[in-house]
């Protein structure tokens, strides 16, 4: 086997998230057991998450092993140029492009790997250009549904316009030479802005996720004491996403005043952070919900793969990774249609799933579920096989370094 090189732009986590939150193994999937022998992972903008003179001067390099180094950009290359952002914006990343070409050319890069098709997408793209190796990209979210969910550009402060970011996405795809979906929801997406559908595959969650969620769930250890630091006894609601309007958080607690209202005595736990928090619990306060709703922030996934197996029910209007990691749980899970939810919660078989922003027939849903606990055992463990077979990281690795394989054999 070739020995061949990787260099991936992705915005989704700081280094120091990564280790926060013990999701490590979705930088070491990054080699694919292997074939990948060496990885630059990059941040382009990683400077947003700190303060002060750190989010100012050269990238910082941070080797994680002798195959992998991470690389963390700045949002700019002087404090002094603060109050002209855009041009120190510019001067930064041109300092980036001129780092990850010398370290590139370096390890002799064979491919380019982007997360986004939009900020990513133009880096990505001149940096494959100079470099003369193909891009690819791993598409993870539906970003005309989370257009019509938020009314916002994903990089309003960048681009400003939706518009504009149209633009962006029709002259990114169509260049790249291998166009991964996280799901096929959102393959079709960028199908149909652009890409070519013989350079169209499906990457899945699978060998990202942290290898405890696929361990038995009755095995993973006590986690009472983990719920009782939050205040939470006896039976308990929860959904794993991030608290932005386009994964839709406020439609967990209309559910559950429907559900207190109606007599059902549970709580409900968001697992998870994000820009919303204020305005969740101020609407949690005003509908009488305080004693029944708890916000745990971010968690280890340590934390996450104990509590999970635990919880009555997950609602999810809208979950990524974290829908992985319910399904393996062994959870009953309400879900609305929406992204790519469809392609593994199936009414009846795998949990229930309603239309998008009904939260009246989710709650419906949810009641008949508390109700019975025996349909709800059937439906989590159907759930949990179905997850175990479609996200096997065994066999999702060997997808996608066949696909690797059949991109370089096109150059």
């Amino acid at each position: 086997m070739n020995m061949r090189s990787l260099l991936i732009l992705d915005m989704s986590f700081t280094l120091k998230m990564f280790k926060e939150r013990q999701l490590e193994q979705a930088l070491e999937s990054r080699k694919l057991n292997g074939y990948f022998s060496h990885v630059i992972s990059v941040h382009p903008l990683a400077g947003l998450f700190e303060t002060g003179d750190g989010r100012y001067g050269k990238p910082l390099i941070t080797e994680i092993d002798a195959s992998h180094v991470f690389v963390e950009g700045k949002v700019g290359v002087s404090r002094y140029l603060q109050f002209l952002p855009p041009l120190n914006l510019v001067l930064a990343q041109i300092n980036l492009i001129n780092l990850l070409l010398k370290m590139s050319k370096k390890s002799k890069v064979d491919v380019v790997r982007i997360g986004d098709p939009y900020f990513l997408g133009v880096i990505g793209w001149l940096t494959s250009r100079l470099l003369q190796v193909p891009l690819a990209i791993r598409v993870c979210f539906n970003y005309d549904q989370l257009y019509k969910i938020t009314g916002k550009a994903v990089f309003p402060r960048l681009f400003g316009f939706r518009s504009f970011e149209k633009m962006i996405e029709r002259f990114v795809f169509p260049r790249c030479t291998l166009v991964a979906g996280a799901n096929q929801n959102n393959l079709d997406y960028a199908i149909a802005n652009g890409a070519n559908p013989n350079n169209g595959v499906v990457f899945r969650y699978g060998n990202l996720i942290h290898p405890l969620h696929f361990t038995d769930p009755d095995s993973r250890g006590e986690c009472m004491k983990l719920l009782s630091e939050l205040g939470v006894h006896g039976n308990y609601l929860a959904t794993v996403s991030r608290l932005e309007k386009m994964k839709q958080p406020e439609q967990n607690i209309l559910v559950m005043k429907s559900l207190v209202d109606a007599g059902y005595n549970v709580s409900f736990v968001f697992i998870g952070d994000g820009s919303m928090k204020d305005e969740l619990e101020e609407m949690t306060e005003k509908l009488g919900l305080r004693e029944h709703v708890v916000f745990a922030g971010n968690r280890t996934q340590e934390w996450v793969g104990k509590v999970l197996p635990t919880a009555r029910l997950v609602l999810s209007p809208h979950m990524g990774r974290g829908l992985t990691e319910a399904c393996l749980a062994g959870i009953p899970i309400v879900a609305y249609d929406c992204d790519w939810q469809g392609e593994i919660i199936r009414s009846g078989e795998t949990g229930e799933l309603v239309a998008e922003g009904d939260w009246k027939e989710m709650a419906l849903r949810a009641s008949k579920l508390l109700d019975d606990p025996k349909r709800s055992r059937q439906l989590g463990n159907q759930a949990r096989r179905v997850a175990m077979e479609m996200m096997s990281p065994k066999t999702l690795e060997a997808i996608e370094v066949a696909s690797y394989e059949r991109l370089f054999k096109k150059i």
